[in-house]
């Protein structure tokens, strides 16, 4: 019986202990062209050697047969295997395991979620070693952790027995714009007994943010006309339930617009700004001023997102978008206050302010007898005090106007042409005012100008061009400093007059007024010489007031201060205690206790900065402590 290669090799897999030493390589076949003979040879010689050339070229053929039919069976075991442990025909099987995710399809941006996760064992054997991982959707923050959190989070099962469950609940504030749906999954990691390898098994959920965790809007008119500064404000609101760490507010120009300024300055370029962290329900908001360019009737659109920065991408959690539409004017108008132009000015109480007027003719038209007229409203305005070059000033409406008989160049207003005219007046101080018109005082100016005669082109239509500016008077901060040694409410103590070596406590006061508009982010602060020492006693005891030792400085943060206190109602004060060394140099002197005063925070009202600033404070405190007598304040040896 002749050598059958593949059962041998049959015979060899399923020898106990049996080896291959190598790996069969499939030969090279060359071609190589053959005279086939058309007869059978008679000769036995000849017969011998075709048989033995045939053998030698099948025997390639059999060897590829035999490693097929290895690859084959290998196949075929490992698929039955996968089915047999995973299938469900074997003791461990994925479908015997129950993993589910329970929680709300939607969720307000800012919201807290909680999502439980249910494992079942179903299987007859435990699990063991497992291990329940949990990633939350992008831009959602875990609760409890703060932000730049890696979103997956691990939780340690160990065995779950069969029939055994086992109960996570994961928790997160979600955060993303309107409609957007983020993709949560939870997966199972396990070992079965006796065998090394990690199986996983996952589940899927999603879940749709159904309100901005951040609203946004952008208040600025609906008609804008064009080549004139427009201011326009933009503001954010917290909808979340936590804080909304480092929002960021982006606004996308429409073409034409030109940025002029901002209040705050923008943190990147001219159309990023960067607002810090917005609690529950707290509001920030952003002005910019800049000027839109454009033909008649053209629509804009302007976008603000509101989000935050990460790894320099922008991600949104609000957005607004608003369209407006640009009008150029017939006559342009234009008023100038203090060399300002804008819509929205502020000025300070008891300043005179020169206002400048300049028009323009943009039609192809001759325009004849013109009148300009501005109206002047606010309790602010002294009336005595207005002044009008070539124009006359009429009380009943308080109206300025100018006349083509006072004002020659409003008799013919040619194509293309240009004219002025300007006026002046006095502000009231804000304390003369009466109390309840004190708050948020402010005057507004309307301008008009409108020809009697309009050329045959423009018969019957409103060539006329106007303005409206708002100057709002910004507020008055004051800062009163004193300093005491026989004060009832914080004695002072220690020798008087100082001696030299000697300590000699001194009690100082900061008092703060504001007029006429609430100040907030105030700050007071002051310098104290090296010879002084911080006490570190404090009244009221509840009042922000810490020493800085690296910059050698008294610091109060007031904070809020509201318009009338120091006026209508007590000032804003606080006290405390500095001690005073003096040395041999000072001798006869009156050293100084206190230097560079000075108070600042905004005007909510304005958008300004309003400073105040004090004198020097030295030892010499007659005039404040009438309990001190001449000669108290002069160091002595």
């Amino acid at each position: 019986m002749p050598d059958d290669g593949l059962e041998r090799l049959r015979k060899r897999l399923y020898k106990k202990g049996e080896r291959f030493e190598g790996r069969f390589e499939e030969p090279e076949l060359p071609y190589r062209r053959e005279n086939v003979r058309t007869e059978w040879p008679t000769d036995q010689k000849k017969s011998e050697e075709l048989i033995a050339a045939a053998v030698k070229f099948q025997e390639p053929t059999k060897m590829k047969a035999i490693i097929i039919s290895v690859s084959v069976f290998v196949l075929a075991v490992a698929i039955l295997a996968a089915v047999y442990l995973f299938g469900g025909f074997g003791l461990i099987s994925s479908r015997n395991i129950e993993l589910a995710i329970f929680g709300p399809a939607e969720a307000a941006g800012g919201e807290l979620v909680r999502w439980e996760v249910l494992v079942r064992n179903q299987n007859k054997v435990k699990l063991e070693t497992a291990e329940l991982v949990f990633r939350y959707p992008k831009g959602f923050r875990p609760a409890g952790k703060s932000s730049g959190v890696l979103l997956t989070e691990h939780r340690t099962l160990g065995e779950i027995q069969p029939e055994g469950t086992s109960r996570e609940t994961f928790s997160a504030f979600a955060f993303g714009p309107l409609d957007f749906e983020g993709e949560l999954e939870a997966a199972l990691e396990y070992r079965t007994s006796g065998s090394n390898a990690i199986f996983e098994k996952t589940e899927r959920s999603l879940i749709k943010i159904s309100r901005s965790p951040v609203g946004v809007s952008i208040k600025i008119p609906e008609e804008l006309n064009v080549g004139r500064e427009i201011n326009f404000d933009v503001k954010v609101v917290s909808n979340a339930a936590d804080v909304i760490k480092d929002i960021a507010v982006d606004l996308i120009y429409p073409p034409g617009f030109t940025f002029k300024d901002s209040f705050p300055k923008p943190s990147e370029g001219q159309n990023r700004w960067q607002l810090g962290d917005l609690l529950p329900g707290q509001e920030r908001s952003v002005k910019i001023s800049g000027i839109f360019e454009g033909g008649e009737m053209e629509e804009r659109n302007i976008e603000a997102l509101a989000g935050f920065v990460e790894d320099k991408s922008f991600n949104v959690y609000g957005s607004a978008s608003v369209a407006i539409t640009l009008r150029r004017l017939f006559i342009d108008l234009e008023a100038a206050v203090n060399s300002q132009e804008s819509e929205t000015l502020a000025v300070r109480s008891g300043d005179r302010l020169n206002v400048e007027l300049k028009w323009k003719n943009n039609l192809s038209e001759i325009l004849k007898n013109a009148t300009l007229e501005v109206e002047l409203s606010g309790e602010a305005v002294d009336e005595k005090s207005i002044s009008a070059d070539r124009g006359f000033y009429r009380g009943f409406d308080k109206k300025i106007i100018w006349t083509p008989s006072s004002l020659k160049e409003l008799q013919i207003l040619e194509p293309g042409s240009e004219g002025r005219a300007s006026f002046s007046f006095q502000l009231y101080d804000a304390l003369k005012l009466p109390r309840e018109k004190m708050k948020n005082p402010q005057i507004t100016l309307k301008g008009r100008i409108y020809p009697a005669d309009a050329g045959p082109g423009v018969a019957g239509v409103d060539v006329s061009g106007n303005f409206e500016i708002s100057l709002k008077l910004e507020t008055i901060l004051r800062l009163s400093v004193r300093g005491f040694y026989f004060s009832s409410l914080f004695p002072g103590s220690g020798p008087l007059p100082p001696r030299v070596g000697q300590e000699t406590v001194y009690s100082v006061s900061w008092s703060l007024a504001n007029i006429s508009s609430d100040i907030s982010a105030l700050t007071v602060r002051a310098a104290l010489p090296p010879y002084l020492r911080w006490k570190g006693e404090t009244r009221p005891a509840d009042e922000d007031i810490i020493f800085d030792a690296a910059k050698s400085e008294i610091v109060w943060k007031a904070d809020k201060l509201k318009a009338g206190v120091g006026v209508n109602e007590p000032a804003k004060e606080v006290m405390f205690k500095i001690g005073f060394i003096p040395s041999v140099d000072q001798v006869g002197s009156s050293p100084v206790l206190l230097f560079d005063i000075s108070a600042e925070g905004r005007d909510d009202f304005t958008g300004n900065t309003v400073r105040a600033a004090e004198p020097s404070l030295t030892i010499d405190l007659l005039r404040f402590d009438p309990g001190l007598k001449l000669g108290d304040e002069k160091v002595k040896p």
